[in-house]
Parts: C-alpha cells; structure tokens; sequence
C-alpha cells in the first residue's frame, strides 16, 4: 500500500492530508513535522482520514519535507552527467549539504539572488528517512524500507557562478539559498517491504520552458541508495525526517568545455578572476535561469502505477 502526502494551508495554519485524485482528506490528529508522519504506515494514515475533502487545486501546497532538516546531496550520480560534467567514470561517491532553508513548495517560485547569472536546475528523487542512521547501521537493499519512508520529488537549485566562482569553491552557499530546493507536491510513504522495488522503477523528467530538458530512469544511478546511506553512515549521523537528494541526470545548463577546465585549472586561487571567466565564457552561448522561465518536473514509476506529482516553478527576481 502507497499512500500520498500532502503539506498544505486553506488560508490558515498548515495541514496534512493524504491525496486521492483531485482531492486532499485531512489526516486527523496533530502532526507537526515530516517525522510525525512517517511514524505512523500507510494504513494508520488513512485510518485517519474523515469525509472531509479539499479540491487540491483550492489548497497551496507547501513542502512536504519540514525544518529542521539535514539535506545531504549526491552529485554526478547518474553516468551522462558525470560525463558531460568532465567527471567520468566515477569511482568515489560525492556528498554535500545544502540548508533547510532552501526548501520550498512545489508551486512557488525560486528567487534569484541579486547579482547571480549562472541559475541552473537539478531535478532529483528524494529520500527521507524515517529512523536515524548512524556509524553501526549498515544498509542493504532488503532493508532499505527500514530506513526510507519516504520518497519525494525535489529540484536542486543551484548558483553555478557561485560554486565556482566564488572564494573556496563554495557548493554550500551556491545551492542553499532560500526557495533553492522546490519539493513535492507530496510524499509518497509505502511499505517497508516496497521500497527497494520502488527505488528501481523511478522515471524522472524536467522541461524549461516546454522544452525537455532532463530524462532518466533510476536503474542508471551510479551509487545506489544502499551504498549512499552506509558511506553517509562511515562519516555522520542522520535523523528521522533528514532528506537524501539522489542525484541529478544529464541536461543541467552547465556543461564542462576545454576553457571552463582551463579557467578552473589556471585561476584557482585568483577568485575575481576565476568568476568573472567563467561567467563570461558560461554564459556567452547559453541562457541560464532568469525571471520569467518556467520548469515543469515530474516523477513516477515507469508504468505510472505510482505517481509522485509535478512541479511548476517560475523563476524571479529577488
């Protein structure tokens, strides 16, 4: 049994509801964060459903992921971007944060900060745990369920002229502004036993502008979740509620070319420099995000028996 979780506000305080169709039924009971829902299975949260119902096209949809959260990051785990990323064949899993202040709905719009020109997207399956892990835990695909509770749909914003232009290389700073990680519209919260199944049968997909941008099946990660959580594991400690972002596919704006390399190889410690380069050279064939772009992103099994939602995101100005 899958069921489908909504965050939501009708103008007052938010609510949680399990979404059927065209509709939202609120859960009944007080639930406060993602982890007080993912205490409970699929079958306990729709036990809580009345016959209330909301049109979910009357409700703004929030987050499905709450703060505080830890938001851990896989990058270049699927092999077409690793390759046009210059990076490929990989060998070693690459993890950062990003701040769970960036976390947004999946309707809302993504700001850009004053003064960037390289604004790029990463669409992205989301884990979110629902028990800790930690240095004595080891995960295998069987016991996945016992640590996933659910999966989500989510958009890694990044400031590329950021994370390569600014001082140090800063990835944190360049992918956590505010609005920076669009997620949702619900949570998808299965059976212990059917996310292992699940996890291999993910289609994930991103349009800008009505153009498709990014495609992919979860069968091309690099680095599968059982892998990402034990080495997470070997170095920190997560929470129920934490939130694992999987990767993104080929098709991101950003591409790796001979003078990017070169800029990023020669200019390395010369960081005005560094970044007024690459954003010329970046930028001088290629639009990157600006007011007024939509994306569109959806995700769902690959007979669309389960269907994680979709976002549509503009972009604005701050």
């Amino acid at each position: 049994m899958v069921v489908k979780v909504a965050r939501f506000t009708i103008g007052g305080d938010p609510l949680w509801g399990i979404v059927d169709g065209d509709e939202i039924a609120p859960l009944g009971g007080t639930f406060v964060s993602t982890t007080d829902i993912l205490r409970l299975a699929p079958a306990e949260l729709q036990a809580r459903t009345g016959t209330e119902r909301f049109a979910v096209s009357a409700a703004h949809i929030l987050s499905p992921v709450t703060a505080p959260a830890q938001i851990v990051c896989q990058g270049l785990n699927y092999a077409d971007h690793a390759d046009q990323s210059g990076h490929a064949p990989r060998q070693t899993n690459l993890l950062f944060m990003k701040a769970a202040s960036s976390l947004s709905g999946a309707f809302d719009p993504v700001i850009r900060p004053a003064g960037c020109q390289m604004l790029d997207y990463e669409v992205e399956l989301g884990l979110v745990l629902k028990r800790p892990l930690s240095a004595g835990d080891r995960v295998t695909r069987g016991t996945l369920g016992d640590f996933i509770g659910g999966l989500v749909l989510c958009n890694d914003v990044s400031a590329r002229d950021v994370m390569f232009g600014e001082a140090f290389l800063q990835w944190f700073r360049g992918k956590s502004a505010r609005t920076f990680c669009p997620c949702g519209p619900w949570l998808v919260v299965p059976e212990p036993e059917e996310v292992a199944d699940l996890l291999d049968r993910i289609e994930i997909r991103l349009w800008l502008n009505d153009e498709l941008r990014q495609s992919a099946h979860t069968r091309d990660l690099i680095f599968r979740p059982e892998t990402c959580l034990n080495d997470i594991a070997s170095l920190m400690n997560l929470s129920a509620g934490d939130l694992v972002l999987t990767g993104t596919p080929g098709g991101v704006i950003l591409q790796a070319t001979a003078p990017l390399g070169q800029i990023l190889t020669t200019k390395l410690f010369k960081d005005s420099e560094r970044r007024d380069a690459i954003v010329e050279e970046a930028t001088a064939h290629t639009h990157y995000l600006a007011p007024g772009d939509i994306m569109r992103a959806e995700m769902h099994t690959d007979d669309r028996a389960v269907d994680f939602g979709r976002q549509l995101v503009e972009i604005v100005d701050a």
